[in-house]
């Protein structure tokens, strides 16, 4: 813990000299996930995600000023090996909010979206605690106020050290590409490089804090926003008899 509080005074520090003369980006990402074992391989789960940013068009500092994103998924889980396993999320409902960059941008619409997600994760131990974890997602993205679907892949490939069964630091990075829906010049989305550890204080509670930066390009524009994340993820496993563990996936952002 001690660590983890250095390290996330530290990035603060670093922000805070190179944003000296304008406030950047920041958002906070906070999610709640209750699973539910069904058996030995199978498990299904339900997250509850809020995500608030700062108004960057005020210059404020405040990364809960404004609404960002909040939303709804369910995913089903499935360990097909020890270091392999699947995920599947049949439904997903999403209110995006646009991500403020002058004073107009407060005014408009929240964006409604569905969202159907299939996705493979992979682990490999190096050396004796140390991991290299992988993740190959593809989402379906139904936006209500548009007339054309969106399809997006995500591709994930970082470490985990896992210190002892409660505490793990993970880094990774994580590109995002369009494959339908935009203009070939927003085949790039945006990148995700992040820096997280968990804690698990019992079989039931796992506790997720860190930072991510992300370098985006928004739909239809040829100029990169960068935004400064700070992530509070708790995930909470049901009871079931034989199957308290957490499955081995790494949770989808």
């Amino acid at each position: 813990m001690k660590l983890h509080i250095n390290i996330t005074i530290f990035l603060f520090y670093l922000w805070n000299i190179s944003y000296a003369q304008t406030a950047p980006h920041l958002n906070f990402w906070g999610r709640f996930s209750l699973s539910q074992p069904i058996t030995e391989k199978w498990r299904a789960e339900t997250e509850f995600q809020l995500r608030r940013q700062n108004d960057f068009s005020q210059q404020s500092r405040n990364l809960f000023d404004e609404p960002l994103l909040s939303s709804i998924r369910t995913w089903v889980h499935y360990q097909y090996k020890d270091n392999i396993s699947f995920s599947l999320s049949p439904f997903a409902y999403y209110w995006n909010n646009a991500i403020i960059v002058n004073e107009g941008d407060k005014l408009k619409p929240q964006v409604q979206e569905l969202r159907f997600s299939i996705a493979a994760d992979l682990k490999y131990e190096i050396v004796k605690k140390l991991w290299i974890i992988a993740r190959t997602c593809f989402e379906y993205r139904d936006f209500r106020a548009a007339n054309n679907d969106f399809v997006r892949t995500r591709n994930r490939l970082g470490l985990r050290y896992e210190f002892n069964q409660k505490w793990n630091t993970t880094f990774f990075d994580e590109v995002f590409l369009n494959l339908k829906g935009t203009k070939p010049f927003n085949f790039f989305d945006h990148n995700r490089l992040a820096l997280l550890t968990n804690y698990k204080p019992n079989g039931y509670l796992r506790i997720e804090t860190g930072y991510m930066f992300i370098t985006r390009l928004p739909r239809g524009s040829n100029e990169f926003l960068y935004e400064n994340n700070f992530l509070l993820n708790l995930y909470y496993t049901l009871p079931h008899k034989g199957y308290r563990n957490h499955p081995k996936t790494q949770h989808h952002s």
